[in-house]
């Protein structure tokens, strides 16, 4: 394969269009070339083989007294065209990527420098001279920044995000050698390390915190040879930390695919603590999954599940065996693991695998017989008093089953029965409140959420401050998990930002929303002379009340925004966004309106809105007598325009513009349906001019 056809086929492996904004790793090894050409060519190739192919390809654009010249042309004469088409740089950032998962220790020093200009040179054929190539400091990192803005500014993240970092001390080959730290299918490891550790999308930790944690939870799991190999290295592990903080930045909530796609966890499920065993989902709720794809067989999802059952594996399904499952919108992963601390699920009718014990809670344990002593002194430091064995319960050999462990307390336990200690190795974190589902950190004010401190082992007091101002200081000596109440504390509209020591944790309140559609809505407990409605998970079809008849038919695409009366219908002034909107009014007069949503809203993932129309309504050079909205060509509905008090309201959100009598015309001439049967006529007279 020619140097065009290694790039191009480099470029589709790693920047597919992909379903989430997610970091790539351009992470080249001797064996994705041979996969990568065996793909290409339909037949099946060697590693060594792969090798040659790609090294001869790359020497035909990289060779000379100034070998990287000729491509740093291409790559800035593609930019000024536009950057239309394949990147022309791929496969030579690709193959400097190669050279540092080649690179070695110089010969005769067990500790040192590595060696990365030998391996490079090799590939590029620079068998002339030694160390860095001419212009290789200069141009390589040219390429780099080429990539990322191609990739962030060009295509919108649509292809991913560029993740190549410079290295603290090796300047030079530092954004070559972060790509050769972890390859895609360790970005899944990853996302399981964050999960587990309770991280939140927003959240900010320290680059040293991250890795000690990660470290720890390496002892927990089986994490690649490649992941392990960083740990061990004293040059890779600042790498490997700020890849950590990469990840933590762009963390959603659910571990990712090198393709973007999420990584469902899978938990393990049993009657009694013993076989059988199976397997349920948690999805979560951000995720909107409809159905799942597994084997031929489509799943579909109930609306809200939080847990689902599923059939396991041809394979029977014993304990400590890693499983991994393709379903289309997503990946089933559920790591290999020597413990297995099991909680009473209602939702599944079966004990289910969790992340760590938890206070107050009965559980049951599954362990290796080889840390079965462990974890009974696990379970009494953690205040167990009726741990025992149940003799009359199946488990597969090798493996122990303690039954009647309910932890009172936390306790430092390392190792692989740390997760026995409740919330072993968490991070502070925001629990509960009134949450704004979006993706992001955004409560209803008044119901904001508790912020939960784990049980520290440290020495040192926590130092927690909330929007700058300092909490009384927290015992170290407090074994028991520690939970603020932050409704009690912060009583404002806005971005607020909590402190636990070097962590930073921030949310947002805002003070009116409210979620759509034919759902009865549930009234909380007013905080002032205005009430605030969430709507209940339970369709009540009894009371008409509770329904919401005046919404537009067509594409409904969101939620409600608006002022809130004690009556706990909606105002008509609410309207959902969704198509074109117009006010007419007497004497054949009309605007088009551009209602926008606000800024806190606006700015939300996947949260779709509607907004209060009245405001514009008030600043209109006439009165509306009705509103059309226009969802497509053959969908347009009516409903008489709420009456508007002049100058009640500021400036309005949105904008508008006036119609001609002939755009009045063309808008009622249509097919267009009343919102309600009573206004018919109405519609009938105005439209005849009476």
């Amino acid at each position: 394969m020619d140097y065009d056809g290694w790039n191009r086929t480099l470029t589709e492996h790693f920047f597919a269009i992909r379903e989430a904004a997610t970091p790539v790793y351009l992470s080249v090894d001797d064996a994705l070339l041979a996969d990568l050409l065996t793909s290409r060519t339909k037949v099946a190739v060697a590693p060594p083989a792969a090798a040659d192919d790609f090294r001869a390809a790359i020497r035909s654009v990289v060779f000379g007294r100034d070998p990287f010249d000729g491509i740093a042309s291409r790559a800035r004469q593609w930019r000024r065209n536009g950057a239309v088409g394949t990147p022309p740089f791929i496969a030579v950032l690709a193959s400097t990527v190669l050279a540092a998962a080649r690179m070695n220790r110089s010969e005769g020093t067990t500790f040192g420098r590595f060696s990365y200009y030998g391996p490079l040179r090799e590939l590029l054929g620079l068998h002339e001279g030694s160390g860095m190539p001419d212009g290789y400091d200069v141009i390589v990192p040219a390429l780099w920044n080429h990539l990322k803005w191609w990739l962030t500014e060009h295509e919108q993240g649509r292809r991913g995000l560029p993740s190549a970092v410079p290295h603290p001390t090796q300047v030079n080959i530092g954004w070559s050698l972060s790509q050769a730290v972890l390859v895609g299918s360790d970005r899944v490891q990853v996302g399981l390390f964050l999960s587990a550790i309770g991280a939140q999308p927003g959240d900010s930790v320290p680059a040293a915190e991250l890795l000690a944690r990660f470290q720890e939870w390496v002892r927990l799991n089986r994490p690649s040879p490649r992941i392990q190999r960083a740990l061990a290295s004293t040059e890779l592990r600042p790498i490997l930390a700020s890849i950590l903080q990469q990840e933590l930045t762009h963390y959603d909530g659910l571990p990712r695919n090198a393709a973007g796609l999420p990584c469902v966890p899978l938990s393990l499920t049993t009657d009694t603590g013993g076989a059988p065993y199976g397997i349920a989902a948690r999805i979560p709720s951000h995720l909107h999954l409809k159905s799942l794809s597994l084997n031929g067989d489509v799943i579909r999802v109930p609306l809200g599940a939080e847990w689902l059952p599923l059939t396991p594996p041809a394979q029977k399904l014993t304990p400590g065996l890693a499983l991994e499952l393709a379903a289309d919108a997503a990946t089933l992963i559920l790591p290999a693991r020597d413990l297995y601390v099991l909680q009473a699920n209602d939702l599944v009718g079966k004990w289910t695998s969790v992340n760590t014990a938890e206070i107050g809670v009965p559980h049951r344990v599954l362990v290796k017989n080889s840390y079965a002593a462990q974890a009974e002194e696990a379970m009494l430091a953690c205040g167990a008093e009726t741990v025992r064995r149940p003799r009359r319960v199946q488990v597969p050999p090798g493996w122990t089953l303690f039954s009647g462990y309910t932890p009172t307390r936390s306790a430092k336990v390392p190792g692989v029965v740390g997760p026995l200690a409740p919330l072993h190795q968490q991070l502070a974190r925001l629990s509960g409140g009134l949450r704004i589902d979006g993706g992001r950190q955004t409560f209803l004010l008044g119901y904001a959420p508790d912020l939960v401190l784990p049980a520290t082992p440290d020495d040192h007091s926590r130092t927690i401050t909330i929007n700058g101002v300092p909490l009384p200081a927290v015992s170290p000596a407090a074994t028991d998990t520690i939970t603020i109440r932050l409704a009690d504390r912060v009583h404002s509209v806005g971005e607020h930002q909590i402190e636990v020591g070097d962590r930073k944790l921030t949310f947002t309140l805002v003070e009116r929303y409210r979620e759509s559609v034919a759902l009865p809505l549930l009234a909380l407990p007013p905080r002032s002379d205005r009430l605030a409605t969430i709507p209940s998970r339970i369709q009540n079809t009894a009371s008409p009340l509770a329904r919401t008849p005046w919404l537009p038919p067509g594409h409904l695409s969101g939620s409600f925004l608006g002022s809130y009366q004690r009556d706990p219908l909606p105002s008509m002034s609410l309207l959902r966004l969704g198509g074109s909107l117009y006010a007419l009014g007497g004497n054949r007069l009309a605007a088009q309106l551009v209602p926008e949503a606000p800024a806190w809203i606006a700015g939300m993932d996947y949260v779709p809105h509607a907004i209060d129309l009245e405001p514009l309504l008030d600043v209109l050079p006439f009165q509306a007598l009705w509103l059309l909205q226009v969802t497509s060509s053959r969908n347009a509905t009516v409903r008489p325009a709420p009456v508007v008090q002049s100058g009640t309201y500021g400036a309005p959100s949105g904008s508008w513009k006036l119609l001609s009598q002939a755009d009045w015309r063309r808008l009622t001439s249509g097919n267009i349906t009343t919102a309600a049967v009573a206004c018919a006529q109405d519609w009938n007279d105005y439209t005849a001019g009476k």
